[in-house]
């Protein structure tokens, strides 16, 4: 067992692939240890993958499938616009609006915030069914509320928009 670990320690990366690859298939593998040339079965391997630096990844049934979890910017200010808009559909349930009634809105907040807001304006605008999106200033909202995430925070004021000829 020492001579084979020694051996498979030595293989280069393109031996390892093949060996992983034979018993992911349920294959043997001939392996040469100490001048000679032992043939293992599949289940005399044991096959660990480790995930790159900012992957994470899973296989089974001969594949490996990875996920790139790092976070760049632009991620991070969608993130922060899906937050907005989950605290604003919050914040019209506790203001007791009806799911189809359109608002005025205001978002004020940190500067991650006001640069989701300018990237995802027309999303927040969407999911929330504002007519209005104001970034500062008071315009009666019918309803308060403060939010933080990590080092973000944020304030929303909202009123149900109430257009001229009484449609909603």
């Amino acid at each position: 067992v020492p001579a084979i670990r020694q051996a498979l320690d030595a293989a280069s990366d393109e031996t390892r692939r093949a060996i992983a690859r034979a018993a992911a298939n349920g294959e043997g593998y001939r392996l040469a240890v100490g001048g000679e040339a032992l043939d293992l079965e599949a289940e005399d391997f044991l096959v660990e993958s480790a995930s790159a630096d900012g992957f994470s990844s899973a296989e089974g049934g001969g594949y490996l499938v990875g996920l790139d979890t790092r976070v760049d910017d632009a991620l991070r200010r969608e993130g922060l616009a899906r937050e907005l808009v989950r605290t604003v559909q919050e914040a019209r349930k506790q203001a007791g609006l009806e799911v189809s009634d359109r608002i005025r809105l205001r978002i004020a907040g940190s500067a991650a915030v006001a640069a989701a807001l300018d990237e995802h304006r027309e999303y927040v605008m969407e999911e929330t069914l504002s007519r209005e999106l104001l970034d500062n200033g008071a315009f009666g909202a019918e309803y308060e509320a403060e939010h933080r995430l990590d080092d973000e925070h944020w304030s929303i004021g909202l009123a149900r928009h109430r257009p001229a000829g009484g449609v909603r």
